[in-house]
């Protein structure tokens, strides 16, 4: 069993919370994983063009493509991304937008597939995890944990944070904070984050070596996902 373990951060890992937890959670599983940073990587969202349509393989050429096998060979999936602007980050959200070419004509490469999603950010990160469960219906992925943790704003690396009236760091702690390595947040400081990363990790691994239904996970993310079109119809 071989899980993909994507953080959609494009921070590189020393401060990249989002890095740290993908990784927390692959470490657990006790499976062979792959861990893939999207951090320097070129590639666009989805273009709408079509050309996935007859053979579910996407023409763009960047640096996506090459990742294309490691998502259909994979067993499961650790999913991570973080909060810019109270939503996924754009190049986590672009990564996750090319899955479009699994999605034609009852392809079922993914279907019923396991997965954890990481949602980090330094003051809400449940819209991410929101947007990462999406993802994961849309392409019939049935979610078996989320793990969210609180990681460090830019304000904190800026260089002015202590005293821009607009950043995060003064709306968290006011005037007169002094930032120090000590009090910049990382979920590497949190440890009750940190262990439910570490269990979601074993249970994906449990999951997976007890041999996994993807019929019967398949069928259960189809009825989420109807159950879901019906409170939303009513709801308008």
């Amino acid at each position: 069993m071989k899980i993909l373990a994507v953080s959609g951060s494009p921070r590189m890992e020393k401060r990249s919370s989002t890095l740290k937890l993908v990784k927390a959670v692959a470490e657990n599983t006790g499976c062979e994983y792959d861990l893939v940073s999207l951090a320097g990587k070129k590639f666009t969202g989805c273009i709408g063009c079509g050309a996935c349509f007859d053979d579910n393989i996407c023409k763009v050429k960047d640096d996506l493509a090459p990742l294309r096998d490691k998502i259909v060979e994979a067993d499961a999936y650790i999913l991570g991304g973080c909060n810019f602007y109270s939503t996924l980050n754009a190049n986590m959200h672009a990564f996750l937008e090319r899955w479009y070419q699994f999605r034609h004509r009852e392809n079922d490469v993914l279907w019923g597939k396991p997965a954890v999603t990481v949602a980090v950010a330094g003051l809400h990160s449940a819209p991410v995890a929101e947007v990462l469960k999406q993802f994961c219906l849309y392409n019939f992925i049935q979610v078996t944990d989320s793990v969210e943790g609180l990681g460090a704003a830019n304000c904190y690396y800026c260089g002015h944070g202590e005293t821009c009236k607009v950043g995060g760091v003064y709306g968290a702690h006011g005037e007169g904070f002094k930032i120090t390595d000590e009090n910049i947040p990382c979920v590497s400081k949190d440890a009750a984050c940190m262990e439910k990363a570490r269990q979601a990790g074993k249970n994906l691994g449990q999951i997976l070596k007890n041999g996994h239904d993807r019929a019967k996970a398949t069928q259960e993310v189809r009825e989420e996902m109807a159950a879901m079109g019906k409170r939303l119809t009513e709801a308008h």
